[in-house]
């Protein structure tokens, strides 16, 4: 059975079964990762997936079922699970099933030029890659990991009051992590690079950038506590904002789970700062013209020169708050109900590079990477202390790089206290980005 007859069938059952609309969302997409350790392919994994979910609204609930299978059985135990769930619904929340918009936007999300490629290409591309680092330095002793990566996958929504939509996506991209050894000390660094053409893999590049990130950790110390001037590279920052963007969703909010409750229109970041989900973003990782109710997306401000403008929307939030949907209801996979996520979500970049930015902080501490974030983080509060490195920075200049320090904040006073921002705006392997910034009010914890 193809997916339309499917579909016909289905939402034919779904109304004798007193739906009244329906919706499917449907995904289908396939992935090959390769993974190389010392010249040799360490694994070979290629996985496709289909799925397809159902929900429809019954006496004002509404409810979810999910299948793999396209045949009468999976109609039929579509149909009576996802009524069987709306019947068992108590909350009041009022349900939508979309009719669509009048427009969507093009967005760049797939690349015919990374299309069938030769999965010889790819593997020799891994294996390039990793020769290229003991190349490059004779000080690496092992890797932590190298991979090649490409995935592609379609989603099409359609529901019973006229929406039909359908986007495909791709991606390509490499990673590998050096680790080096000089007099007894061991550091790992990490070279990646995405891109829209297998020609912009460079296996050099992407070796040098790993190996010298290793290579700039070497000889780190930890520092006294005091207060330092603190500068975060983008990087670090996007870990940082990857574990608080959450409290940006109007669904945290009204749960009492976010701290910016009621805060729209309020500042609540530095004037310096301005966030955006643009979902509209030219191969970024999270870029749709619709989201996963058939919504529009568009790009939008999210804090504007440090005033909260809009919180991140699905149709039930938006409903409750008596305002629009930004186009920020997303599902985790097809078997998930919707919530609301971002899109690429990112600080947008300031005028400084990032010798300025360093200039600018004259002496005082550039934080690099921050570890234990799924641990030393609270979204609801927005407090942290968090493993950190870094390098201590002086006369503008890397003096020497520092390890075994915690950081401790606030992360909405943080926010707050960013004084300058940089123009070196980054998403590493992430759909979250930030450029360097410099900030107030961080503590910092060493020897």
């Amino acid at each position: 059975m193809n997916l339309n007859e499917f579909k016909e069938i289905l939402f034919k059952k779904a109304s004798d079964a007193g739906f009244e609309h329906s919706e499917i969302y449907v995904t289908n997409s396939e992935s090959l990762n390769i993974s190389i350790y010392k010249q040799e392919v360490e694994s070979y994994n290629l996985n496709k997936s289909f799925g397809l979910s159902f929900r429809g609204i019954i006496n004002g609930k509404i409810g979810y079922s999910h299948t793999r299978i396209l045949d009468n059985g999976s109609i039929d135990m579509l149909v009576n699970t996802a009524k069987n769930a709306a019947l068992l619904i108590e909350n009041e929340d009022m349900q939508f099933i979309y009719e669509g918009d009048k427009k969507y936007q093009d967005v760049v999300c797939y690349n015919e030029a990374i299309d069938n490629l030769d999965p010889k290409d790819l593997i020799q591309l891994g294996l390039d890659i990793e020769n290229e680092c003991k190349s490059y330095n004779e000080n690496v002793v092992n890797t932590g990991g190298c991979k090649v990566i490409y995935s592609k996958g379609e989603v099409e929504i359609s529901n019973t009051k006229g929406l039909n939509l359908k986007n495909k996506e791709n991606i390509l991209y490499a990673y590998i992590v050096p680790i080096i050894e000089i007099d007894g000390q061991k550091q790992d660094g990490t070279g990646y690079k995405i891109a829209t053409d297998i020609k912009e893999l460079n296996p050099k590049e992407i070796a040098k950038m790993g190996v010298d990130e290793a290579l700039s950790k070497i000889n780190s110390k930890s520092i006294k506590t005091d207060n330092y001037k603190t500068a975060i590279y983008n990087e670090a920052m996007v870990s940082l904002l990857s574990a608080f963007c959450g409290v940006f969703s109007a669904d945290a909010t009204q749960k009492g789970l976010s701290l910016l409750k009621d805060k729209e229109n309020t500042m609540i970041a530095s004037e310096k700062v301005t966030i955006v989900d643009n979902p509209l973003l030219d191969n970024g990782l999270a870029s749709a013209p619709f989201d996963d109710e058939g919504v529009a997306t568009f790009r939008k401000e999210i804090v504007s020169k440090g005033k909260l403008t809009t919180l991140l929307h699905n149709l039930k939030t938006a409903k409750k708050a008596n305002t629009n949907s930004t186009g920020n209801g997303f599902k985790s996979s097809y078997a998930s109900t919707v919530s609301v996520s971002p899109s690429n979500f990112y600080i947008e970049k300031g005028v400084l590079s990032f010798d300025e930015i360093l200039e600018t902080l004259g002496e005082g501490l550039l934080i690099t990477e921050f570890a234990g974030l799924h641990s030393g983080a609270n979204a609801i509060t927005g407090d942290f202390s968090l493993a950190a490195k870094g390098f201590y920075i002086k006369d503008g200049k890397k003096e020497y790089p520092v390890d075994q320090i915690t950081v401790a904040g606030n992360f909405f006073n943080l926010l707050k206290q960013i004084k300058e921002v940089g123009d070196d705006l980054s998403f590493p392997l992430s759909s979250v980005g930030s450029p360097t910034i410099i900030a107030e009010g961080l503590s910092i914890a060493g020897k």
